[in-house]
């Protein structure tokens, strides 16, 4: 099995499986009305039908696949792969798998060399399961669960009609491309109780004779690997214990399967296009991943067809050599001569599988016939609109109940963010309790985190309400906690603590906050294009309330920076903030904006507004060039924690944050990278300044320069930087998410 199938199935199944027990059944009826009801039951009977209409078929098959790590910047690719091939179906035959084209590219770069011709190996057979696409086992493999074995509860299967609420919906017409029409009625398929085992979507059904022409749907649940697979749940405390909390829990959300058929002749439907997208975390780490087929048939032979065809219909075609019939492939395929070579694997599961390969590897990633990236339209792939189009079918579903109400307690080390260190309250520890009940508005997460630092010994709470659909995600929430001036900067994250407990250097300023906000943004799945946040809440100031770190603690004179003396009061507002990026692939252009704008009345009434652009431009010799901008302007009477403040290695490296602030901030920075396979080495300057806007000259400003090393395209970055004015100091950085 290839590993694009591995990844295609991990989206499809989630290593779901079932203990004992967890399908008691419930009472109402599974159908909402009469026509449902015929609708499925024709579906299940076309299921049930063994498909050996279809004996041959040939098809140009185009695949690919994408893996990034997401991060509040951008998204960082891990994995993508492109390619496409000709396939020679055979119902009673081997395979033959003419390869067309090949690219493979990881953070070290594109493998030129590697061809894995199991990537090729997953044809289409009629004969599976069409909710699938024909990409799992075959139904004898779909039987009862036994033990820990996967499994997934088929709408379409009887044992699992009682487990779903069936509810006929509206009619499509399917426009073929002779101009004649095909209609379908959507079967809208919601289970009784949400669980990781059951899907939430809708099918398409074909009413006469029962097949499905289309279906969208997603599992109804996030799985979750330790808690929905009972041979981890056993070993988490044992022979897992060894994973950080930061790199747990081990989740799956698939957002959406989308497949598209295609009816050939007016006689048999064959597959066009299979989308699917989801997003895998291991704790603090997500990686969308999105896998796409489509298929171009060129020709289908049936039982009918062939029963009805004369000799003349169907030419035999006989070549005198090898060669000659190479000759033809190539022409059929790109109008040239491209010298090939024939594999055979017979380890296939499908049977025996013969590839022909170019002898030359490198003609596949530079082939005519290489399919778009992922993130592009294009190939007959499912476009942009369709599946829009399928998220809002999907949107407008509800998942079910759950079966029982979920709660989760965590504390200290199980979850990264539950742990800190920083000058206010030393060692901080947290604990977290999260319950999902079900509301008359659909099911709810309801988290409640506390927590208490040795340094000031101040108990911190915070509530929150979320509600989160796949489309929004909205949180009510109340709070009496520690909080930083710079939120996006991650003052109170892992890295910024670590370099507080190690070596004394807390970057962080900070007050305490008691209120309550109400958050709109998008679902935690997506990323955090924007955010909508309206707030009450009471500030007043902290102070440095510890003086130890690992490697100062023998220096008497020594202390942490000092920290902002914020101003008390109460601040009424609402942000709007706004951070959208283009470009995925580092090999071309990228760019971003992050936009904020905030209002706020109470003891101060003031406005706040910045804006910032963000450029990285590809240029010869595997060199990178990066320019950043951005200002910031208040108008009225802000406090002193909402003043704009330049330092640090946000706004400028070679400084000690709050070097420069005021109401009006200017800042810039321009990058040259060398991209090598593990990274990039780059030299860099900064400039900023932040103050009065009516003093401002150009001279005022703060400016460095430096070089530093990124590793993932700037997921991880060390920066020495050197301020060219007074205090002139050589500063070492080290964080996360960076332009380059």
């Amino acid at each position: 099995m290839g590993q694009a199938t591995l990844v295609g199935l991990m989206l499809l199944w989630t290593c779901v499986s079932v203990p004992e027990g967890v399908r008691a059944q419930e009472t109402e009826s599974s159908y909402a009305d009469e026509a449902a009801r015929r609708l499925h039951e024709a579906a299940m009977a076309a299921r049930t039908r063994i498909d050996e209409s279809v004996v041959s078929y040939t098809a140009v098959v185009r695949q690919r696949i994408g893996a990034a790590l997401r991060m509040p910047l951008k998204d960082r690719m891990l994995y993508r792969n492109e390619a496409s091939h000709r396939l020679w179906w055979d119902r009673d035959g081997d395979n033959l798998i003419q390869v067309l084209s090949y690219r493979e590219q990881t953070p070290a770069g594109i493998n030129w060399d590697d061809v894995d011709l199991d990537f090729f190996n997953t044809a289409f057979d009629p004969m599976n399961d069409r909710l699938f696409f024909g990409l799992t086992p075959t139904d004898e493999d779909l039987g009862e669960p036994e033990g820990d074995d996967f499994w997934f509860e088929h709408p379409l299967y009887e044992e699992h009609v009682e487990s779903y609420r069936f509810t006929s919906g509206d009619t499509i017409t399917v426009s073929l491309p002779d101009g004649r029409t095909v209609r379908a009625v959507e079967l809208q398929v919601v289970p009784k109780q949400a669980d990781v085992h059951r899907m939430a979507g809708a099918l398409w059904i074909e009413p006469e004779t029962g097949a499905l022409v289309r279906a969208v749907y997603r599992l109804s649940d996030t799985f979750d690997a330790f808690r929905d697979i009972p041979d981890l749940q056993a070993e988490e405390d044992e022979d897992l214990s060894f994973i950080p909390g930061i790199l747990k829990p081990w989740t799956v959300d698939v957002t959406m399967i989308s497949v598209d058929y295609a009816l050939w002749d007016f006689e048999v439907w064959m597959p066009r296009s299979m989308h699917m997208e989801g997003v895998v975390g291991a704790g603090i780490l997500k990686a969308p991943i999105t896998f796409d087929y489509a298929y171009d048939l060129e020709a289908v032979t049936t039982e009918q067809s062939l029963a009805e065809a004369t000799a003349d219909e169907f030419p035999e075609v006989h070549f005198a050599t090898r060669s000659d019939a190479m000759a033809y492939l190539n022409e059929l395929a790109f109008g040239q001569t491209v010298p090939y070579r024939h594999e055979i694997d017979e380890s296939s599961e499908q049977g025996t599988v013969q590839y022909l390969m170019p002898s030359d590897k490198l003609f596949l990633a530079e082939s005519p016939e290489l399919p778009p990236p992922v993130w592009e339209d294009g190939g007959g792939f499912a476009s942009t609109e369709e599946l829009a189009e399928d998220l809002d079918d999907l949107a407008s579903l509800p998942l079910g109940r759950l079966a029982a109400t979920p709660t989760t307690f965590r504390w200290g080390l199980q979850r990264p963010d539950l742990m800190r260190y920083n000058k206010v309250e030393g060692v901080s520890v947290g604990a977290r309790f999260q319950v999902r009940p079900q509301t008359p508005v659909g099911p709810l997460s309801v988290t409640l985190t506390g927590r208490l630092g040795y340094g000031d010994w101040e108990p911190n709470g915070h509530v929150e309400f979320a509600r989160e659909t796949l489309r929004r995600r909205v949180a009510l929430s109340g709070y009496h906690e520690l909080t930083s001036i710079e939120p996006d900067a991650r003052h109170l994250g892992l890295g910024n603590s670590l370099t507080g407990f190690a070596f004394g250097r807390d970057d962080g300023d900070y007050y305490r906050r008691s209120g309550a906000s109400l958050a709109w943004t998008p679902p935690s799945a997506a990323r955090r294009t924007f955010r909508v946040r309206g707030y009450a809440e009471y500030h007043r100031a902290v102070g440095v309330e510890t003086d130890f770190a690992l490697f100062k603690f023998w220096k008497d004179d020594w202390a942490f920076r000092p920290n902002i003396a914020a101003d008390e009061g109460w601040e009424y507002g609402a942000i709007v903030e706004l951070a959208p990026w283009w470009g995925t692939d580092p090999r071309l252009v990228q760019g971003g904006l992050d936009v904020e704008l905030q209002a706020a009345t109470g003891d101060r009434e003031f406005t706040r507004a910045s804006v910032a652009g963000m450029l990285v431009v590809p240029l010869p010799a595997d060199l990178r060039l990066a320019v950043e901008a951005g200002g910031g302007r208040i108008f009225g009477t802000p406090s002193v924690q909402r003043l704009w403040y330049v330092g640090g290695p946000r706004t400028l490296r070679g400084y000690a944050p709050r070097v420069l602030g005021g109401e009006t901030s200017i800042r810039g920075r321009v990058e040259l990278a060398k991209v090598y396979p593990f990274g990039g080495v780059t030299l860099f300057s900064d400039y900023a300044w932040a103050g009065d806007h009516s003093t401002y000259a150009v001279d005022d400003g703060f400016y460095s320069i430096g070089a530093g090393l990124s590793l993932l395209d700037g997921l991880v970055r060390f920066d020495a930087a050197y301020g060219l004015r007074t205090p002139r100091n050589l500063r070492v950085d080290f964080y996360l998410d960076a332009i380059l």
